[in-house]
């Protein structure tokens, strides 16, 4: 940026900060002044004018209450972050295309409850049906692209992966993972199959529609979506992340596939579109909510999140929210409507290395925020009183474990997270967004049913530490028709292990006997009458059951 421009946007940032600040005082939050202070001992000692760092914005009542850039938005020409760059904003851009979808049901030119396979030409039909509501709401039970690459060597950020290899993983999937509404599971994969059908109903490209429909009439006039890897962005930062040896690495995109994320923006144009959550100027106030309506699961339960964007409660305020990681940008984005305060941060120096959203909303709105839930009708008990509820669970789906233990008269979860006592057998996290609740011989509980977004079951299992000679009853060869790829486990050092011709080599973790964890996924051994292993069942939080037979002797892919 040239130098004359870095001026004129710092002195009339400090105008407006000036001629702003009496009508902030007279609401009672904080002046801009002190949300200044505030900010800036928040800030990580790491981040320094010459390293990356983050912008933020703060607005209220539809204008720029404090915005500004710490570190440098590219390392090789010393530019730093300005409120005026441009930064890719990963996930935070669902929400553009789902409003984008609220608008078009408004205008009678979808349904939203319409099935996908009755828009999109040679689209698979399953047992149940999936509909575009189910898709914009992350719970049709289609399979996640980003998961089911990472399983056969190509990894996410690394390798590059198209729209077309995108929906190809739900045109092989044998069966949906499960009955449509019935759960939340994060799956940005069915965005990329909403720009699919937001072509095929108005025509236009899906970036284009959104650009002409709502960035254009916003005057988000910055604001680009990239559509090939390798675009030129305009003003447009760069994005970093520390390598293992703590050396900076410049991070490269390696998709463009808008839908699910590849929006660019600015602290500016942001505060557009934060003012449209209050004005509808854009759509109209059906559009607006319908797009702010959160999904109740098919149990009935709130899955809190409605059209591309987290609808929630923190500390009995309201909240609109959403996180975005693309590239090393990391995007946290929330707006309270009962305060008209919006809050957008994007760091441009890997997952860490940036200040909380949370922390800002806490000292703008703390006056109007509620007794912390976690102080109220808490039971406080012995460790002895707790030893029952200790030990190894495992999700029904196997793809999830939580290990429980006892610490200074806490149960704990993972050894890192206090658990709060609520009931003779219920507990909660400290966020209060989880539910833990117990039953079965109180001297030891053997099922867990956890409640956050819907509801899981957790059966008691116990710990296994096989011998070398127990673990290689799983050595062999496997292959996935679904995905052509071919593992070979076998035990090394004690340990089992699993190769890939272009995986990372992965080793094995018993959680309980036939059951195996690498930390991120989750490898069931399943046996025939005989006894015998005759395939794997894979699982991770995003997708499950992928299925790989044992065979003979190794086959090529």
């Amino acid at each position: 940026m040239k130098q004359g421009k870095l001026m004129k946007v710092l002195l009339s940032f400090t105008l407006f900060i000036a001629l702003s600040s009496a009508n902030t005082q007279a609401t009672n939050l904080p002046s801009p002044q002190q949300l200044e202070q505030h900010i800036k001992s928040l800030v990580p000692e790491v981040v320094t004018d010459s390293t990356p760092g983050f912008v933020v914005g703060v607005y209220r009542g539809g204008q720029l209450i404090y915005g500004k850039g710490f570190g440098l938005a590219n390392l090789s020409y010393k530019i730093p972050n300005d409120i005026s760059l441009v930064y890719n904003i990963g996930s935070t851009t669902k929400q553009f295309i789902g409003y984008g979808f609220a608008m078009l049901h408004v205008q009678g030119k979808l349904d939203l409850d319409t099935p996908v396979h009755e828009l999109l030409d040679d689209w698979p039909q399953f047992e149940h049906t999936v509909t575009v509501r189910h898709l914009l709401t992350h719970t049709s039970g289609y399979r996640e692209a980003y998961t089911t690459s990472n399983i056969v060597g190509r990894y996410i950020g690394v390798d590059r992966l198209s729209r077309e290899e995108c929906l190809e993983v739900i045109r092989r999937q044998p069966k949906l993972e499960f009955t449509p509404g019935s759960k939340f599971v994060y799956n940005s994969t069915a965005w990329v199959v909403l720009a699919e059908i937001m072509e095929k109903v108005t025509g236009s490209a899906a970036d284009v529609w959104v650009t002409e429909n709502i960035l254009k009439p916003l005057k988000m006039n910055d604001t680009q979506i990239e559509t090939n890897v390798g675009q030129v962005i305009k003003d447009g930062a760069e994005s970093y992340y520390l390598s293992p040896d703590d050396k900076l690495i410049n991070a490269k995109s390696n998709r463009a596939i808008f839908g699910a994320s590849d929006i660019y923006t600015n602290i500016k144009d942001m505060g557009q579109w934060f003012a449209n959550f209050k004005s509808a100027e854009v759509g109209s106030e059906q559009a607006r909510e319908l797009f702010l309506t959160s999904f109740q699961l098919n149990s009935g339960y709130d899955s809190q999140y409605a059209l591309g964007i987290f609808v929630n409660q923190y500390k009995g305020l309201k909240r609109y929210t959403h996180g975005g990681a693309h590239e090393a940008f990391l995007t946290q984005f929330s707006y309270f409507p009962e305060h008209d305060l919006g809050i957008f941060i994007v760091s441009n120096f890997g997952r860490r290395k940036s200040i909380s959203d949370t922390d800002i909303a806490d000292f703008m709105l703390g006056d109007f925020m509620s007794e912390d839930i976690q102080a109220k009708s808490l039971i406080t008990s012995t460790e002895a009183e707790l030893t029952p509820f200790t030990g190894l669970f495992v999700s029904d789906s196997y793809n999830s474990v939580v290990k429980l233990g006892v610490k200074d008269n806490s149960l704990m979860w993972d050894g890192k997270h206090q658990l709060l006592q609520t009931t003779s057998t219920s507990f909660q996290t400290q966020s209060g967004d989880s539910n833990l609740t117990f039953s079965g011989d109180s001297a030891e509980y053997d099922t867990l049913i956890l409640i956050n977004r819907w509801k899981t079951k957790f059966n008691r299992v116990e710990p296994w530490e096989p011998t070398s000679e127990e673990l290689k009853q799983y050595s062999g060869n496997y292959w996935s028709k679904e995905l052509e790829a071919a593992y070979e486990v076998s035990v090394v050092d004690q340990k089992l292990k699993i190769n890939h011709r272009w995986a990372d080599e992965m080793i094995l973790k018993p959680v309980t006997q036939d059951f195996f964890s690498n930390g991120w996924l989750h490898l069931r051994f399943d046996r025939n009458d005989n006894n015998q292993i005759m395939q794997i069942s894979v699982n991770s939080s995003r997708t499950v059951d992928i299925i790989l037979d044992k065979v003979d002797k190794p086959l090529s892919r």
